[in-house]
C-alpha cells in the first residue's frame, strides 16, 4: 500500500530481485542526495522510528523492518516529477533514539515521540558501487574501450554467485578506440572508471535505476535555456564558491608499470607550457597492474593531462525555483557567468555540471541545489 499523494520528490523500496516493495516517501525526512560524473550516487534520508514500526505493523501486514531495510540487501529508488531518477542500495542504517519513554513512570510510550528524538538515518550509494569490491584477470587485445567495460561487469557476474541483477544496454556508445588491457585482480569499478578519462576515445556512463550499464559520448545536454548568473540585477545564484588551487599541480610524472628492477616498465611524460609557467613539478605514479608500455603511457600522458593546470572548480548553489521545466543532469553544459569582480572575470564561460548535491526540505522542495563545475574537455563554441 503506498504512503501519501502526488508529490514531486518519492523513494520507493526494492527487493533486490527487482520487485517494488511500498512507497515510503511520506515518512522520510532530511532527504539529500548527491550525484556526480562516472561515479555512484549517494541518497541518504531519515525515519521515525516509531512511524515506521507502525507503518510495517499496519500497512505492510506486519512486514519486519529488520528486513525491510536491510544494509546490501534491500535497493531504494528515487522518482522526481513522476520519471524515475536513479537507483541504489541500502548500505548503512544508524539509529539516534532519545529517552526511553516507555519505561516504568515515564509513561506514553512512543506517544510522545517526534522525528527527531527517534529518527533512524538511512544511507545509499549508486550501483556502480557493487563492484567497488569487484576485481577481475583477464586479458583483452585489440578491443574497443566500453566492449571492456561491458565485458569486465559481465565477467565479474559471471562467477558463482556473482551476479548483481546488473545488465548492459542493448545499444552502447562506441568511441572507435582499440585497447590493450591486461588485468589482474584488478578493480572492476576503478578500471572503468580509468577507461573514460583516457586522452583518446574517452566517454561517459551510467547506471538506470533498473541497473541497465549505459555508455555515452558525453553525458547530459548542452542547455540553450539556461544560464547561471552571480551578481547584479540578474543574478540567479544564491552563493558562489571557487578554489584556485595549485597544491596539486604536476607536469612531470614518472609512470611506473610493472616488473622489477631493469624489467619494471617506466613512462616519463610531461608537459613543457606547464613547466614553463609553473616551475618543473614533479610525481611518480604507480600503476603496478599494467603490464603493456603502450598502455602505460597513456595512463600517464592522461595523468598530466589532468594535473598540468591550476584546479579551479566553480561551485555555485540554487534552488528549485531558479529551474525551469527541464530538471538538470549531470554533465550538462551551461553557461556561467560573475559579473563585476575583476579577479574572477576568467570564470565566465561553458561549464559542465561534474556533481549536484541537493536538499529537499520538508515542503518538498529543492532548498538547496549545489553544482559543481568543470570545463575541462568542454567545447566552448558548442
Amino acid at each position: 500500500m503506498d504512503f501519501g499523494g502526488s508529490r514531486l520528490y518519492e523513494i520507493e523500496l526494492w527487493s533486490a530481485g527487482g520487485s517494488r516493495i511500498a512507497d515510503i516517501s511520506a515518512l522520510c525526512f532530511n532527504r539529500s542526495y548527491s550525484m556526480q560524473r562516472n561515479e555512484a550516487e549517494t541518497l541518504t534520508f531519515s525515519l521515525n522510528l516509531f512511524a515506521f514500526e507502525n507503518y510495517c505493523l499496519n500497512n505492510l501486514g506486519g512486514a519486519d523492518p529488520h528486513t525491510l531495510i536491510a544494509p546490501y540487501v534491500t535497493d531504494v529508488k528515487v522518482k522526481r516529477a513522476g520519471q524515475y531518477l536513479f537507483g541504489a542500495q541500502v548500505v548503512d542504517i544508524s539509529f539516534d533514539l532519545a529517552t526511553d519513554m516507555s519505561r516504568a513512570g515515564e509513561g506514553g510510550g512512543g506517544a510522545q515521540a517526534t522525528s527527531q528524538d527517534y529518527k533512524v538515518t538511512v544511507t545509499c550509494t549508486g550501483y556502480l558501487n557493487l563492484f567497488k569490491d569487484r576485481y577481475v584477470s583477464k586479458v583483452y587485445t585489440a578491443t574497443e574501450a566500453t566492449s571492456i567495460a561491458t565485458d569486465l561487469l559481465t565477467t565479474t557476474q559471471a562467477q558463482t554467485n556473482g551476479s548483481v541483477g546488473v545488465t548492459n544496454a542493448v545499444s552502447q556508445y562506441i568511441t572507435g578506440v582499440n585497447r590493450d588491457r591486461t588485468y589482474q585482480r584488478d578493480n572492476v569499478k576503478l578500471k572503468i572508471q580509468e577507461l573514460t578519462t583516457l586522452i583518446d576515445g574517452n566517454f561517459d556512463f551510467a547506471f538506470t535505476w533498473d541497473k541497465k550499464f549505459q555508455t555515452y559520448s558525453k553525458i547530459g545536454a548542452r542547455r540553450t535555456d539556461l544560464k547561471f548568473i552571480y551578481g547584479g540585477p540578474l543574478s540567479n545564484v544564491a552563493g558562489f564558491q571557487l578554489s584556485r588551487s595549485g597544491i596539486n599541480l604536476f607536469n612531470k610524472i614518472y609512470g611506473i608499470g610493472s616488473g622489477y628492477g631493469t624489467d619494471q616498465l617506466l613512462s616519463t611524460q610531461a608537459d613543457a607550457t606547464s613547466q614553463l609557467n609553473y616551475y618543473i613539478r614533479e610525481q611518480i605514479l604507480q600503476f603496478n597492474s599494467v603490464v603493456i608500455q603502450a598502455t602505460l603511457d597513456q595512463n600517464t600522458t592522461t595523468a598530466v593531462s589532468l594535473a598540468k593546470d591550476i584546479l579551479e572548480l566553480p561551485k555555485i548553489t540554487i534552488t528549485g525555483k531558479e529551474l525551469n521545466a527541464s530538471f538538470l543532469s549531470v554533465g550538462d553544459r551551461i553557461p556561467l557567468q560573475v559579473n563585476s569582480h575583476t579577479w574572477l572575470s576568467n570564470i565566465n564561460g561553458l561549464y559542465r555540471i561534474e556533481q549536484m548535491d541537493v536538499t529537499i526540505d520538508e515542503n518538498d522542495f529543492e532548498s538547496a541545489i549545489t553544482l559543481t563545475f568543470d570545463n575541462y574537455g568542454v567545447n566552448q563554441s558548442e
